[in-house]
């Protein structure tokens, strides 16, 4: 097992474990079977990924590892990214603490922030992440969010 994903399942645990503390008062959402068959090749939509955070400090790095992330979470869940189907990424919210500030002060540097407005066919709805994190920086939320938005879209697509 890699690191990073070594990595992530314990990350993954964690929020977990943290999520079903709080879960014990709220009553489960009802689970949506998937519906394609797994040995069918299913597509995705490519992201159009656009700046819509008003005079935010941007970041040119994000939308590609956005992508990247989509593009990666796609291939491993053996789904191809379409050509010509596009949905529509604006990000609509982004806090990123300087490096320096976040490994010294930690916490108290406050949390990165990356938010995402997507638009597909007919739906619209909203993605985001945060992170108080000292080592995981902005990278990582990018990360997230693209898995997130595989998530969300593979979910509609496969409908």
């Amino acid at each position: 097992m890699s690191r990073k994903r070594f990595f992530g399942s314990i990350w993954l645990a964690a929020a977990l474990c943290s999520s079903n503390a709080s879960a014990e008062d709220t009553p489960a959402p009802a689970m949506e079977p998937a519906v394609a068959a797994p040995t069918d090749p299913r597509h995705v939509p490519k992201l159009n990924i656009r700046w819509d955070c008003g005079e935010c400090e941007r970041n040119d790095k994000v939308p590609p590892l956005i992508e990247q992330a989509y593009a990666e979470e796609a291939a491993e869940n053996q789904a191809r990214v379409s050509d010509s189907d596009v949905a529509e990424v604006a990000i609509v919210d982004i806090r990123q603490r300087p490096p320096g500030v976040r490994v010294m002060f930690g916490v108290m540097a406050g949390r990165d922030r990356l938010g995402l407005r997507v638009k597909y066919r007919d739906r619209v709805f909203e993605v985001s992440d945060t992170s108080a994190n000292i080592v995981m920086g902005l990278n990582h939320l990018s990360a997230s969010v693209g898995k997130s938005v595989f998530e969300e879209l593979s979910t509609n697509a496969s409908r």
